[in-house]
């Protein structure tokens, strides 16, 4: 619970998602997946010229989805958001826009299969990091094989999860306004 009460929210949402989990037993929050709220991080990854975003195929949602996933027992966020970004990309060399989130939101997770097992609904509690980095330096494979750079004004042509565009395009957003103060200092 303590990466939720250290989180700043920068939004509305956000800060009714964090009032929601610190409301909750903490038996009910953690990073075990057994948790009916568990800890997941998310990354948005712009290349440096600011036209294309790193997306991976998610055969659960069959959609283009941001890279991310499950934070590990003894973990800190950003360690996590780091490993799950090269073992899901292969990205090499990546510039992160800060070692703290931009972002935090509970995410629902629809009843499901994976690995032949039945998952019931759950929700992520999920911390999103921005990351700058090179088309050329990505190894194209990861566990379903498919990553792409895809220019930032088509993501609804790649993105077939209507609930997220909103979210990755807030995330976008986000991205560059903290490039844009970066650049104003």
């Amino acid at each position: 619970m303590e990466w939720i009460q250290n989180y700043k929210p920068r939004d509305r949402k956000e800060e009714k998602d964090r009032d929601h989990l610190l409301k909750l037993p903490s038996t009910f929050v953690g990073t075990s997946r057994d948790c009916p709220y568990h800890f997941t991080n998310s990354s948005i990854v712009i290349d440096v010229e600011q036209e294309k975003l790193l997306m991976i195929y998610h055969p659960i949602y069959e959609s283009l989805s941001w890279p991310g996933g499950h934070i590990e027992e003894g973990e800190n966020l950003f360690e996590s958001a780091l490993r799950e970004l090269y073992e899901e990309t292969g990205l090499e060399y990546v510039q992160p826009l800060s070692q703290d989130p931009i972002g935090m939101e509970i995410l629902p997770v629809k009843k499901h299969q994976r690995k032949g097992e039945s998952v019931e609904m759950h929700f992520h509690v999920n911390f999103t990091f921005g990351f700058m980095g090179k088309v050329r330096d990505t190894i194209f494979h990861n566990e379903s094989g498919k990553v792409h750079w895809i220019p930032l004004d088509s993501l609804d042509t790649f993105v077939n999860e209507a609930h997220m565009l909103p979210i990755y395009k807030k995330y976008m957003e986000r991205f560059q306004k903290i490039k844009e103060e970066e650049k104003n200092k």
